[in-house]
């Protein structure tokens, strides 16, 4: 090997690994806009931007007059040529902890927490999840349109999600939001039970094709005692390919040193 074949060697693997640092950037930067707002690619099949209609934590619902009702928008695309008919659920978990700390009340008087994702937090499912079907038609883009009630305090993840069955995760997300809920009365509890719904009436999302609605049906309880963290949607797989940039360039660098030092 002679020297120019090694000043090529380590130019090219330079400029391998900067490709894959800049893939691996820009793969955390997508995996977290995922965790805490909309999935660009739910399954390969629809497309949704950050959800909307919400305050977002650590700005809060005042409950001291009585439950409030959230809004939650999501703008979702089909990805496909074909029409889609997608079962989701509508769901709010209560965030119990956050890295040990126990944020159960909502944490009144302090700064409150921003949150961009699950990541550190302890969370039990409250009753009202709301389960739906909806159809886009080919390319077609509608409007989600759903609603949930609150009359204790904390702060809360929602999700419109759908069940899947894979190695490393049992559910995909569409969409995802943090509220913060503030102003009891009374002192909270560890562990306090919401209920769901709007005011006890049967939650109506809207859209659909041709102005149809969806009307999800309700479900009760509290999914048993133990805690769980809520699954952050689709994962991305430009990570590997980052990792795997990063990897080869470093050991184009290396061969083109070896040969340089051949030469010399």
């Amino acid at each position: 090997m002679n020297m120019g074949m090694g000043f090529t060697l380590k130019r090219a693997g330079g400029l391998m690994g900067f490709a894959g640092t800049l893939t691996v950037a820009a793969a955390l930067l997508t995996s977290q806009a995922v965790a805490a707002g909309g999935n660009p690619s739910f399954e390969g099949i629809l497309s949704a931007p950050s959800p909307t209609g919400f305050m977002s934590s650590p700005n809060s619902y005042d409950i001291s007059g009585g439950p409030v009702t959230v809004d939650f928008d999501v703008v979702a695309t089909n990805l496909t040529n074909h029409s889609q008919t997608i079962a989701l659920n509508f769901s709010a978990h209560h965030i119990l902890t956050y890295n040990g700390m126990n944020v159960s009340d909502g944490q009144p008087g302090q700064p409150g927490i921003t949150f961009n994702g699950p990541t550190g937090t302890t969370q039990a499912l409250i009753p009202g999840t709301q389960k739906f079907s909806d159809t886009w038609s080919p390319k077609g883009t509608q409007t989600i349109s759903l609603t949930y009630s609150f009359d204790a305090c904390g702060y809360y993840q929602l999700d419109v999600w759908a069940p899947v069955k894979g190695a490393s995760r049992d559910r995909a997300t569409l969409a995802s939001g943090f509220i913060r809920v503030l102003g009891c009365n009374a002192a909270p509890t560890p562990t306090p039970s919401p209920t769901g719904g709007v005011g006890g009436a049967t939650p109506t999302p809207t859209g659909g094709v041709g102005g149809a609605t969806a009307t999800p049906t309700p479900t009760g309880g509290v999914q048993g005692i133990t805690t769980s963290t809520p699954s952050t949607g689709a994962g991305s797989g430009w990570l590997t390919l980052g990792a795997a940039l990063v990897l080869a360039g470093a050991g184009m660098i290396v061969i083109g040193k070896r040969g340089h030092r051949a030469d010399i």
